[in-house]
């Protein structure tokens, strides 16, 4: 019982270090202090990798969904990228069963993942607020890892883990843009007269 919570918890602590970092480098400008969030997401992301086939399939389709959208613009995300490598290579990559199935899986997420990243961008500007909505959080991902555990029964804890992953994303993005309000009103605000 106690490893699905280390479990679970390894893949939302990924996505809240990994957006961590993220706020921290575009939003705050602290590119220095970025670096320790982005390491342990780096660090989180390889543990993660070597636990089964399923979530090595699952990490590298989002490793390769994020630097196929250009996301990773800021040279602090080496170290993540760093990190991921030495992880896979102290501990080892896990033993693919079905190449065919893993590929499968891999070119499903990343056409769900490509799919978000457009309709995103289009949902912006063209979509409602249902549309705009489902594209901002992501959902054909989501959508299709819960379809991908249907049929591959195995991938389901994998699958959950993206939801936590992106549970731990949105939480600091939620807290980021509340202290980002908060920090618009207080400047705002003078206590000079």
């Amino acid at each position: 019982m106690l490893e699905w919570v280390f479990y679970y918890g390894a893949y939302c602590l990924a996505g809240f270090t990994l957006k961590l970092g993220d706020d921290l480098l575009d939003e705050f400008d602290k590119p220095i202090i970025a670096l320790v969030p982005l390491a342990l997401s780096g660090l989180l992301f390889g543990l993660v990798m070597t636990v089964s086939e399923l979530d090595l399939v699952l990490m590298v389709a989002i490793v390769i969904g994020v630097a196929l959208s250009g996301k990773v613009n800021r040279p602090q995300f080496l170290v993540g990228f760093v990190l991921i490598g030495v992880v896979l290579f102290v501990i080892g990559v896990p033993i693919i069963t079905s190449w065919l199935d893993w590929f499968v899986i891999l070119g499903t997420l990343l056409v769900a993942a490509v799919l978000d990243e457009r309709g995103n961008d289009w949902a912006e500007s063209n979509g409602g607020r249902w549309v705009n909505g489902f594209f901002r959080f992501r959902f054909t991902l989501k959508l299709s890892v819960l379809i991908l555990a249907v049929i591959w029964t195995a991938f389901l804890p994998s699958a959950i883990g993206l939801w936590l992953l992106d549970l731990g994303y949105e939480t600091v993005g939620y807290i980021t843009r509340t202290a980002s309000i908060g920090k618009s009103d207080r400047r705002d605000y003078s206590t000079h007269p």
